[in-house]
């Protein structure tokens, strides 16, 4: 895959998720913003159990780029340090409902997890949440709107226009997780394919 070399134009505002946080989330967005538990294992029940087809990822980009600045600081990473950086898009049968970006510093990508390198089209929560010393720090939310990073990031493959002439903002969340102390930094979008397909 061709390396990711563009840089984004807005910065999401990313909260930590308190009480206060909470009450501006919309109810039926909620749950799926504070769930801890892998979202690729909710997604691959749902599309089973309901008959919404098969569950797939379509791997978008992946290479070595310097990201953006508010994941630099997340990860407390020195500035203009490359790291891998991985897109996809998780499917509900032909439907796309998740937009996800991972960011993965290089000193992470030693040892076992080599094998986040080689992951190709095979969904990154299923073997994050296979690893037994797996560990995630709080989950971070944000409204994206037109000409935030990932709004337009998701825009470029999913065409979020067609779902609604009204359409503002989007939801997203992110966070780290550690894989034998190592970090790495998922941000996952919820397309409004996901609410309207009742995931």
């Amino acid at each position: 895959m061709p390396a990711i070399t563009r840089q984004f134009k807005r910065i999401p505002h990313w909260v930590a998720v308190d009480y206060a946080s909470i009450l501006h989330i919309p109810d039926d967005i909620r749950e799926w913003l504070l769930d801890s538990d892998s979202l690729t294992q909710r997604i691959k029940n749902h599309c089973q159990t309901e008959n919404k087809g098969c569950f797939s990822v379509k791997l978008l980009h992946q290479g070595m780029a310097i990201p953006s600045n508010d994941e630099v600081q997340r990860l407390k990473l020195p500035s203009q340090r490359g790291a891998l950086i991985r897109e996809v898009l998780l499917y509900c049968g032909d439907t796309a409902v998740i937009f996800a970006r991972t960011v993965i510093p290089i000193k992470t990508l030693t040892g076992p997890q080599k094998q986040l390198s080689h992951l190709g089209n095979r969904p990154l929560g299923e073997f994050l949440f296979a690893q037994p010393d797996l560990q995630r720090d709080a989950i971070e939310v944000a409204a994206l709107s037109n000409g935030h990073q990932l709004f337009d990031s998701a825009q470029e493959h999913c065409e979020l226009g067609n779902y609604s002439s009204e359409l503002e903002s989007i939801w997203a969340r992110r966070s780290i997780f550690y894989l034998h102390h190592k970090p790495l930094l998922v941000a996952e979008v919820f397309l409004p394919s996901v609410f309207e397909q009742g995931v």
